[in-house]
């Protein structure tokens, strides 16, 4: 806990200075490039949740009903309920703003703010604004959110211990995120108000927007919200503070600003990334026909997105994120494939060749107390240690194990390291 607190302490100086430069430098647009900012976290923040959006469509809509979005809160929702489509996003982006706007109060919000936002993000819906009469659940685990009786009682706790908190923002917005998903207190939109919550808390105390990427963060994310619900906060804190990490790096690259403005940030590598964005896809389908023939299952967390695939070919460690997990015949997670860089291993025995991300192996830890679920595994020999996918090559799938290299088809390494996780697994069990 104390490394992740330090961490997040030097992401707020960076981010303190990164953001008092973007608006000293870019005052003249300011308020466009904080229309595109907030239109990427409301278009991943609803593609978390299912719903289509992409940031341009996002932006485009937030322009195209720029009066619609400053008319009076009556006003707006009576047009928000005659369009489905368009609430999911002028919905959650006029909540964003308003708690953004309400922020610069320095106050924490209170619990009928809360409510108020809820009302926004689920505008077309009767239980807009008020709290769950039913019992809900959350998909895909086993944790009991509190009931419809107890939810005001729940709820006045956490806004209790928010009015007097004093910990870290970053902790700050992790706990009041997991805290209130843990509640789970309206019938729909848990999770989108908290990442509002999260992104209030941070933005209150000068860091960045907390840009969680349905893409590339949502395995982690999910995997990181469970244990919170087991009463481990770590896992979720640690990936806010990484999060955070890779957002500030990128807001520091030259011409940012602009960049995002005028929506070509990185484009310089978005061929490159086409080319490579195919195979991770194409291999994730291997590993699963492959794991399937031995009894296992593998579960894709994600793909990386242009900003994170930026950073690892700059062989920067704030653009990894999960990749697969591999769960055995009764379900259990037993190894993690993520995303780094790549290694020197590597480059010492092909050269350095076109950078792109390589693909590595974790195992689950036993530990329960350990700040990450699963633990490297960069020296074993009974399997492969790292994978590197070429585009345009006849075998674009590297694989190392230890010192040796080979090259092969997807296919064929999807067999080889399947094989080799399954066999390893045999052999410790």
């Amino acid at each position: 806990m104390a490394k992740v607190l330090r961490r997040a302490e030097d992401i707020r100086q960076r981010a303190l200075v990164t953001q008092q430069r973007i608006r000293r430098d870019a005052a003249e647009i300011l308020e466009p490039y904080l229309t595109a900012l907030r239109s990427d976290i409301v278009a991943e923040s609803n593609r978390i949740e299912g719903y289509d959006w992409s940031s341009r469509q996002v932006r485009e809509l937030v322009n195209a009903q720029r009066e619609l979005l400053n008319a009076p809160i009556g006003s707006f929702m009576a047009v928000l309920r005659g369009d489905s489509r368009v609430y999911e996003a002028l919905g959650l982006y006029r909540a964003h703003k308003l708690a953004d706007e309400w922020a610069e109060s320095k106050q924490r919000l209170r619990e009928f703010e809360i409510r108020a936002l809820h009302g926004l993000v689920c505008a077309t819906e009767d239980h807009g604004g008020a709290y769950k009469t039913e019992s809900n659940s959350i998909g895909g685990v086993s944790h009991k959110t509190v009931e419809p009786w107890d939810v005001p009682r729940a709820m006045g706790e956490l806004n209790g211990w928010w009015q007097e908190s004093a910990v870290d923002p970053a902790l700050e917005a992790t706990v009041v995120h997991a805290w209130l998903t843990h509640i789970h207190p309206f019938k729909d939109g848990n999770g989108r108000i908290a990442r509002i919550l999260a992104n209030f808390a941070l933005i209150q105390n000068d860091f960045p927007p907390l840009l969680i990427r349905s893409g590339s963060d949502r395995g982690q994310y999910y995997d990181a919200l469970a244990a919170s619900d087991d009463g481990d906060i770590l896992p979720l804190y640690s990936l806010f503070v990484s999060v955070l990490r890779r957002t500030v790096k990128t807001m520091a690259s030259p011409g940012y600003v602009r960049a995002v403005v005028q929506d070509r940030l990185l484009t310089s590598l978005q061929d490159k990334f086409a080319l490579w964005s195919r195979l991770p896809q194409t291999f994730a389908s291997a590993m699963q026909t492959e794991l399937a023939k031995r009894g296992y299952r593998a579960e894709v967390q994600g793909y990386p997105d242009l900003s994170s695939f930026a950073l690892l070919t700059q062989r920067d460690a704030d653009g990894n994120s999960w990749y697969l997990k591999v769960l055995d015949g009764a379900g259990r997670p037993k190894w993690l494939l993520w995303y780094g860089y790549k290694s020197q291993e590597l480059i010492d025995i092909t050269g350095p060749g076109v950078q792109y991300p390589s693909i590595f192996v974790s195992r689950r830890t036993s530990d329960p107390y350990s700040e990450h679920p699963y633990t490297p595994v960069f020296y074993d020999d009974s399997i492969p240690n790292e994978l590197l996918l070429r585009p345009l090559e006849k075998k674009p799938a590297r694989l190392r194990q230890g010192y040796e290299v080979g090259d092969y088809t997807i296919d064929a390494a999807a067999e080889k390291l399947a094989s080799s996780l399954y066999s390893r697994d045999n052999i410790s069990d």
